[in-house]
C-alpha cells in the first residue's frame, strides 16, 4: 500500500470527549432520579373496601373488649377516625384507631374498661385515594337485643387552619420547583456563564431551600389533613407514621429522596464547560428535563386521584405541564432579573430564550388542555402570554431599534 492510498482513506473523527460525558451524564442522572422514584413509590392498590365488622352490624353480643373493621387491603389506621357512642348517646372513644397485631387491613378501637347494656354505634371515616372520606357506619347491642336506632352522623369537617398550611406549603413548594428547574435549565442550555453570577445562585439557593422545606412541612401536615384533625393534633407523630405509610406520603418521601441526586447532577452540570455545539446544547436540556421529570411526577402522585392511580395520559401531561411552566417562567424570571443585568453579555442568550419561550408556551397551553379547566385554563392561557412578551417583545424593541435612522436615534 502506498503513501497517498493511506492520505486518501477517511479517517474518522472522534467523538468529542465533553459529548460522552454529557451523553453519559444524562442516561446516568435520569436512570437515576427515576430508579429512586419508582422504588420508593408503592404498587397503586385503590380504595379499600369493607370486608367484615366485628361485633357484626345489628349482633347482639356479650362484652366484647374491641372494635374491629376489616377492609379487603392494609388500611394506615393513623389517617383513619372511628366514634362510638354508648347506649347513653356519649362519645367514648377518646384514642385514635390503631392496626391490631399482624393485621394491616383491620383498624381497631377499644371498648371502654364498663360496658352498659344498649346499643352502641360505630361511625368509621377512611381515606380515600381522592382525599374524601370514605364513611361507614354499624349498631350493636350489648347483653340484650335492644330495639337498633338511627346512627348520628360524623363529623368530617377539615380545620380551616390545618387546611392553610397544606395548602400553602404545597404552593410554595410548586412554585419552588417551576422557578427552580426553569433557573437551571436557563442556566445549562442558554447562558452558562451565568452560574458564576451571585443573583443566579441566590435564585438556586431560595428555590432549593423552600422546595424542602415546604415539602417537610406538607408531608408533617398532611396526616391531619386527611384524618381531619385539629391543628393541636395535626403534629401527632402517629399521623406522622400514617402519612408515610399512605400513597401520598410515599409520593412526598419519593419527592425529597429524588431531589439528593437532582441536586448533584444539577451542580455537576452548571460546574462544567459550556456547550460547545448545539448538540452538546440540547442534551443539557435533555438532562435539565429527564431528571426533573421523576421530581414533577412527584407532585402528580401526590395529588388526589383516581383509585387505580394516575393514568399514564395525564401523568405524562402533568410532567409536561410542570416542566413547560418551569421553562417558561425560569426564562422569564431570569429575563427580567440576572439577564436584564448582564446587558450585551447576555444578548445571545437572550436570542435562544426568545426561540424557547414561545415553544414552552405552546406546551403548557396543550397540556392544560388536558389536565385543567374552567378559571385554571384561565390563568394558564393568561401565564403562556406572559412567557411569549417576556421572550419576544425585548427582540421586537431591538429590531424597531435597529431599523430606525441612525440621525434619529
Amino acid at each position: 500500500m502506498t503513501a497517498q492510498e493511506i492520505h486518501a482513506r477517511a479517517v474518522p473523527t472522534p467523538p468529542h470527549p465533553e459529548l460522552r460525558w454529557r451523553l453519559t451524564g444524562l442516561v446516568v442522572l435520569v436512570a437515576v432520579c427515576w430508579g429512586v422514584l419508582l422504588t420508593v413509590l408503592p404498587s397503586t392498590s385503590g380504595d379499600p373496601e369493607l370486608i367484615s365488622l366485628s361485633p357484626g352490624d345489628g349482633e347482639t353480643v356479650k362484652s366484647p373488649d374491641e372494635v374491629r373493621i376489616t377492609f379487603d387491603r392494609p388500611v394506615p389506621a393513623e389517617l383513619t377516625s372511628v366514634q362510638m357512642t354508648s347506649p347513653a348517646g356519649e362519645r367514648l372513644v377518646s384514642t385514635r384507631p390503631y392496626n391490631p397485631p399482624g393485621a394491616d387491613d383491620a383498624i381497631a378501637v377499644p371498648m371502654p374498661e364498663t360496658r352498659y347494656e344498649g346499643i352502641y354505634t360505630v361511625i368509621w371515616s377512611v381515606p380515600s385515594s381522592t382525599l374524601e372520606p370514605m364513611i361507614g357506619s354499624s349498631t350493636f347491642s350489648v347483653y340484650s337485643a335492644a330495639r337498633f336506632t338511627a346512627v348520628p352522623g360524623l363529623v368530617v369537617d377539615r380545620d380551616p387552619v390545618v387546611v392553610t398550611v397544606y395548602t400553602v406549603a404545597e404552593t410554595f413548594a410548586t412554585a419552588a420547583l417551576v422557578l427552580g428547574v426553569g433557573t437551571v435549565f436557563v442556566l445549562g442550555v442558554a447562558w452558562p456563564e451565568g452560574a458564576r453570577r451571585r443573583g443566579s445562585r441566590r435564585l438556586l439557593r431560595y428555590t432549593w431551600t423552600t422546595m424542602v422545606l415546604a415539602t417537610l412541612v406538607s408531608l408533617l401536615s398532611f396526616g391531619g389533613y386527611a384524618a381531619r384533625t385539629s391543628l393541636g393534633d395535626a403534629f401527632d407523630p402517629a399521623l406522622l407514621a400514617g402519612t408515610v405509610k399512605s400513597d401520598i406520603g410515599a409520593a412526598y418521601l419519593a419527592r425529597l429522596l429524588v431531589l439528593l441526586p437532582l441536586t448533584l447532577g444539577f451542580w455537576q452540570l452548571l460546574r462544567s464547560a459550556a456547550a460547545r455545539s448545539s448538540l452538546e446544547r440540547w442534551t443539557a436540556a435533555a438532562t435539565v428535563l429527564g431528571a426533573a421529570s421523576a421530581l414533577a411526577a412527584t407532585w402528580i402522585f401526590a395529588r388526589p386521584h383516581a383509585p387505580a392511580g394516575p393514568g399514564p395520559l395525564n401523568l405524562l401531561a402533568g410532567i409536561a405541564l410542570l416542566l413547560a411552566a418551569a421553562v417558561g417562567v425560569g426564562a422569564a424570571v431570569m429575563r427580567w432579573t440576572v439577564l436584564r443585568r448582564a446587558g450585551g453579555q447576555a444578548a445571545p442568550a437572550a436570542r435562544l430564550l426568545a426561540r424557547i419561550m414561545p415553544v414552552s408556551a405552546a406546551v403548557l397551553l396543550l397540556t392544560a388542555a388536558i389536565t385543567t379547566a374552567g378559571w385554571q385554563l384561565i390563568v394558564y392561557g393568561a401565564l403562556a402570554v406572559v412567557i411569549v412578551g417576556t421572550g419576544v417583545a425585548p427582540l421586537y424593541r431591538e429590531r424597531l431599534r435597529r431599523a430606525e435612522p441612525e440621525g434619529a436615534r
